[in-house]
């Protein structure tokens, strides 16, 4: 609608002011702006038809489709979410990227003022990720993707710095993101390392398969997922069978990519760096967000 419009110029017009010379306050205007914009576009739209099928560019294999950066498309990326569950996508982030992101969670404290915003990260935090999904090509490939103008998950846009003193018995167990979000929604979650992952370090292990099922789902409970009620190691067995875990080591900039139905727990290594850097994003179409959550358009 008009309004929608209006606040996406805005929106615009004060992103272009920002990235010729960076500015809190600024910063924070357009954190708020795409909160009430993504309020505005939600209530206006219909609900937009998901993708729920798409020609396997992967066939004969029971490993996680792999790709470099530059062959990211709503068509590679469609290939591997909707028939083998996740996508590596190696150096999806230039060696420029992470070394900015990298240096933004030792910057000065002055540039992550604490906010009532409902966002996982400050608002300038949030301007340098939206900056690097954009410049990646990400943002429109998911754009095509979800069949929608996509919104994030404000409260799970976070750049994740972990200390081995502080996370070295951190640990998530095997789990769907459905059962956190409440429902079926064709989400993607765009799973980053900044620095390596998943070798000397924790990263993630996934069941490199396509489910439909929601597996261990009360009807009778609500969101959020509790992690205690975990799907049980048995039932990974079974599911694995044909299908061995994988557990991706990845270099700074490269990314996983999934969505709310793919199985996957963290994978516990030991530590042998002292520091982890990953960017955690989940994405969904305007006229699918979850029931429950802040959306924030991009």
């Amino acid at each position: 609608n008009t309004r929608t419009k209006a606040l996406l110029m805005q929106i615009e017009q004060l992103t272009e002011k920002n990235r010729a010379e960076r500015s809190l306050k600024t910063e924070l205007q357009l954190a708020e702006l795409r909160l009430k914009s993504a309020e505005e576009l939600i209530l206006s739209g219909e609900k937009s038809a998901p993708r729920t099928s798409a020609p396997d560019l992967f066939t004969g294999t029971n490993t996680l489709p792999e790709i470099q950066g530059s062959e990211l498309s709503c068509e590679t990326l469609s290939s591997a979410i909707l028939n083998h569950g996740a996508l590596i996508v190696r150096g999806l982030f230039s060696e420029q990227q992470t070394f900015q992101l990298q240096n933004e969670l030792v910057a000065t404290p002055e540039k992550q003022p604490p906010n009532n915003l409902n966002l996982g990260c400050s608002p300038h935090i949030l301007f340098e990720l939206l900056e690097v999904y954009r410049d990646s090509g990400l943002l429109a490939s998911l754009r095509e993707y979800l069949h929608d103008e996509p919104v994030l998950f404000a409260e799970r846009v976070k750049l994740r710095h972990h200390r081995a003193e502080v996370d070295k018995y951190a640990s998530i167990p095997w789990h769907q993101d459905v059962n956190f979000f409440g429902d079926k929604a064709y989400g993607i979650n765009c799973w980053a390392a900044v620095t390596s992952c998943g070798e000397t370090n924790p990263g993630l292990a996934i069941l490199p398969r396509r489910t439909e099922v929601r597996h261990g789902w009360n009807s009778e409970e609500l969101a959020p997922l509790d992690y205690g009620n975990s799907l049980p190691e048995g039932m990974i067995e079974g599911l694995a069978k044909d299908y061995p875990i994988e557990k991706p080591v990845l270099k700074p900039g490269d990314a996983l990519l999934f969505d709310e139905m793919t199985i996957h727990r963290t994978n516990p290594r030991p530590w042998q760096q002292k520091e982890q850097i990953v960017a955690i994003s989940w994405f969904f179409a305007a006229s699918r967000f979850p029931g429950w959550g802040t959306p924030l358009i991009l």
